[in-house]
């Protein structure tokens, strides 16, 4: 207010740009405001503030159920500490271990009770791996607790929201009606992610199908399905337009139906983007206004913001956005340059130009979220463009026909279909070279790509030669920013513990070449993917990585040799010490005389890992209090990096 009083006073800006200023200030202002309330420590009465032995809560979305856990948010109410109560906010993470002898129901909107064993979500402890403790903060989620069934009970049902309390078990019944009619278990779990947005029993190499592929969206409900529901709802309703308040009866019935189908599969960021747009986009149809697409999309996003500021920093908005803004801003421009006098081409080259388009806008968060870029993306979204619709709209007939012939008849179709999408997939991701994996970028690189190709809109769009040097010098540092950081990496050489609990993985890195050591059975094994390779696909494919696993017998005080280093596998007691040893990793609490390995070993470092407890873990470490550099513990702590000179 104050600003817009000065600057009008002082005239140094038109009336219009003044207005624009102060509101955007505004905006941003308020959005910090709302944001910084969603944080823990400016919440009313946290729960981390009271004591508590039990607390009680309500389960805050859909349980996911695995073959040995099952895993909600629950949003606490009440801190229970010796028989006094008190009323407490905030949310926490909950895992509970399926007990085969006791099977308990759980449900969104369940009130339950529960041991207190909350403890702080651990942050990443290896390179490059996911950080799992930032993305439930986003969530409001700090903390998170391991259960069994006897230290959780439901007290009531039916606490949640109503309409989202029926939606969750619309789509349940739903989902056992498809269970009933897809008999094939691949097939089944691939259409209930595509239809109603329920990934939870899809394998990782399903997901990895897709992932490699570039055609992970079609597993999100997003834009894509909302705007198949819109067509074909257009399409099935275009005789009202015929009637005098046809048009008007027609908008409130489609709107009705994408919102009801918004609803049913959980109302993600980008499913709501896209309701909001489209609700957007029927009532300018109404009311006989112009719609501006930019103003559209800027709006609906600052509508979802002021209610939940906290999906401005959720993956799965910003790359819905920045894929919408690239269909508005690029494929207008691509598809005026050419097309052809066939229809039937220009529906393919049409396609063409929507997936260049989404796959430049969202390149620059693809490579710094993911750290990968899927090189026959474009093969594979022309794949799947017919099957993934034709899927869509069969499960919408298995949805709301009732008759049992018709429905074994789409779940057969559904079955088949997804079938052969599946294996087109995985041909090709298998093909050469599929997928560019290990890409290390900094935040700084996103920005200058963002730059480029902002600079590559409105060149293409005006023909300005500054937006076409902004482009060419946003390549140039881009290509010496990757260059040097390619330079960096083939001239790197390390030793490196990894922190996989009580196991074991080792890797040397030599010059881009990779010899990874584990007790773990394979590469593929769920706990490399997630915490090892993530880093080691930055010097070398996964394919390349030389992956040698240690036996149980192999790894009890082995010693392995590591290009010129030696380490050793402390396991048991060990009386006669082996000569020139650089590392030792001291597992199992086992009970080795300390001052002997301290005399033998003057220069080497002793690594303690997650397989000792606390109590050995104080022991060692007061028996090297007065030379503790080189002592390392690797037990709840980052991974251990000894880089060569």
């Amino acid at each position: 207010m104050f600003i817009y009083i000065g600057l009008s006073i002082t005239k140094r800006l038109p009336q219009k740009h003044l207005f624009t200023i102060c509101f955007s200030l505004l905006v941003i202002s308020y959005g910090y405001y709302s944001y910084s309330k969603t944080q823990n420590q400016h919440i009313p009465n946290y729960y981390q503030q009271h004591d508590a032995t039990q607390s009680v809560g309500i389960i805050d979305d859909e349980p996911v159920y695995k073959e040995k856990t099952i895993r909600f948010p629950v949003k606490l109410t009440n801190a229970i500490d010796s028989n006094r109560t008190k009323m407490v906010s905030g949310k926490v993470m909950l895992t509970i271990l399926r007990d085969s002898l006791k099977v308990v129901e759980y449900r969104y909107g369940d009130k339950i009770v529960l041991v207190n064993k909350l403890m702080d979500v651990n942050p990443p402890y290896n390179p490059k791996e996911f950080d799992y403790k930032s993305y439930l903060a986003n969530k409001g989620i700090a903390q998170q607790a391991l259960l069994k069934q006897d230290e959780i009970l439901v007290l009531e049902r039916n606490h949640g929201n109503a309409l989202i309390a029926y939606s969750l078990d619309l789509r349940t019944n739903l989902i056992a009606k498809f269970r009933k009619y897809i008999h094939d278990d691949e097939a089944f779990n691939v259409a209930v992610a595509l239809i109603f947005g329920y990934r939870s029993q899809i394998d990782q190499q399903t997901i990895s199908a897709f992932t490699n592929t570039g055609t992970i969206h079609v597993l999100s409900v997003s834009g894509l399905h909302v705007s198949l529901v819109f067509v074909l709802l257009n399409f099935v309703l275009f005789w009202m337009d015929r009637f005098r308040y046809g048009k008007l009866i027609k908008s409130v019935i489609i709107l009705l139906f994408i919102w009801a189908y918004v609803i049913l599969t959980g109302m993600s960021p980008p499913i709501l983007r896209a309701g909001i747009m489209i609700s957007f986009f029927v009532s300018s149809v109404i009311i006989n206004r112009k719609q501006v697409p930019v103003n559209t999309l800027g709006a609906s996003a600052l509508f979802i913001l002021l209610f939940a500021p906290n999906y401005l920093f959720d993956v799965g908005f910003q790359l819905s956005y920045l894929a919408i803004l690239g269909i508005i801003l690029l494929y207008p421009i691509l598809k005026n340059y050419y097309l052809t006098p066939n229809k039937w081409v220009n529906y393919v080259l049409e396609y063409v130009y929507v997936s260049i388009s989404t796959q430049l806008f969202t390149l620059p968060l693809t490579l710094y979220y993911f750290r990968q870029f899927p090189n026959y993306f474009l093969l594979a979204n022309l794949f799947i463009a017919l099957p993934s619709t034709l899927i869509m709209y069969l499960g919408v007939g298995l949805v709301l026909v009732p008759f049992e012939w018709t429905n074994l008849l789409f779940g057969f179709l559904v079955g088949w279909t997804l079938n052969f999408m599946m294996q087109g997939l995985e041909w090709i991701g298998h093909l050469p070279s599929a997928v560019i994996s290990g890409v290390d970028w900094h935040w700084s690189q996103v920005v200058i790509l963002l730059i480029g190709i902002a600079a590559l809109i409105i060149a293409l769009n005006s023909k300005l030669a500054k937006a076409f040097i902004f482009l060419l010098v946003s390549i140039l540092v881009l290509t010496v920013f990757n260059g040097f950081t390619f330079l960096q990496k083939s001239n790197y050489s390390a030793l490196v513990f990894y922190n996989i609990r009580s196991e074991i993985a080792v890797a040397q890195v030599t010059n881009n070449n990779v010899l990874l050591f584990s007790t773990l059975d394979s590469i593929n094994h769920q706990t490399l993917q997630y915490s090892v390779l993530p880093d080691l696909r930055q010097f070398s494919t996964e394919g390349a990585i030389q992956f040698q696993h240690i036996s149980n017998e192999e790894r009890q005080n082995k010693i392995l040799e590591m290009g010129p280093h030696k380490i050793l596998f402390l396991e048991m007691k060990m009386d006669n010490l082996p000569s020139e040893v650089n590392f030792v990793l001291w597992r199992k609490n086992n009970y080795t005389d300390i001052q002997k390995l301290k005399d033998n070993y003057p220069n080497a470092t002793i690594l303690l890992d997650g397989s000792n407890s606390d109590k050995t873990i104080e022991r060692l470490k007061s028996a090297f209090e007065s030379n503790s550099e080189r002592l390392y513990i690797l037990k709840n702590n980052f991974a251990y990096v000894w880089k060569e000179e």
